[in-house]
């Protein structure tokens, strides 16, 4: 659902202020005021139906379904429609029914009451949060080294002083069989520290002490105590307490 303001709460907004602003001594009718006020307060909460501004990008076309058979999807951790929020230009609209291409960074759409889908225009999404994740967009040009940060949405695992980021990716597969072409999705995780505004890539331990080198001395105790590890299966959790902890020494 989006919230706006019209034209008409600024000039309501003026004109509440006109009165406030009044000579000490003149008298003031309450019960207008407080009319106007309680009508100012009911238009910034406006939903605007339809959500026409939302629902303005263009098709999403179903690739995979011209392949004979496919393995896996394309889309952030299911098939299916996930519930979310998003902040799109410049507006927020909750619980939508949305799904995250993956393989080319689109968030998707189906239009109310219809199986027509479209992908929304990527320089206007701001964020968008879904099953507790947090993408927010990267915007710049394409970087010229590697390991840096390109353009596109990150997943926010933690944001403090610092602040760890997944980049989501799946790549594809095709595979020629006797029937045609056999597509399979191939999901893989980068991940990304930021300190004081840099990217620093990290793939496991070793690089996350590295880029926080100044408390790596406290960081290996912290390690040892809570008996971290950075196996693949466990290493997100792992950057998360030890860029917490890391926050916690400054």
């Amino acid at each position: 659902m989006k919230f706006f303001y019209p034209l008409c709460c600024l000039t309501l907004t003026s004109w509440l202020s006109a009165n406030q602003a009044a000579g000490q001594g003149q008298p003031r009718d309450s019960s207008l005021l407080a009319a106007a006020t309680t009508r100012l307060t009911s238009l910034q909460m406006a939903p605007a139906e339809g959500n026409s501004n939302l629902y303005n990008g263009t098709e999403y076309v179903r690739y995979e379904k011209t392949f004979r058979s496919v393995k896996g999807h394309q889309f952030f951790q299911a098939a299916e429609e996930l519930t979310g929020n998003i902040f799109y230009d410049g507006a927020l609209y909750t619980n939508v029914p949305l799904q995250y291409d993956i393989r080319y960074d689109q968030l998707v759409l189906r239009f109310p009451q219809s199986p027509y889908q479209l992908k929304l225009h990527t320089e206007k999404v701001g964020y968008f949060t879904v099953n507790r994740h947090r993408f927010v967009q990267i915007n710049g040009p394409a970087p010229a080294t590697a390991g840096a940060l390109v353009p596109g949405f990150y997943d926010v695992l933690y944001e403090g002083r610092t602040r760890v980021l997944a980049k989501r990716i799946k790549k594809i597969q095709e595979t020629l069989t006797g029937g045609g072409v056999e597509l399979a999705f191939l999901e893989s995780n980068r991940f990304f520290l930021e300190k004081e505004g840099k990217p620093y890539p990290i793939s496991g331990k070793g690089d996350l002490l590295t880029a926080l080198a100044d408390k790596k001395k406290e960081l290996r105790q912290f390690v040892s105590a809570q008996k971290l590890s950075f196996n693949k299966d466990q290493q997100e959790a792992s950057f998360v307490k030890l860029a917490r902890y890391y926050d916690t020494l400054r």
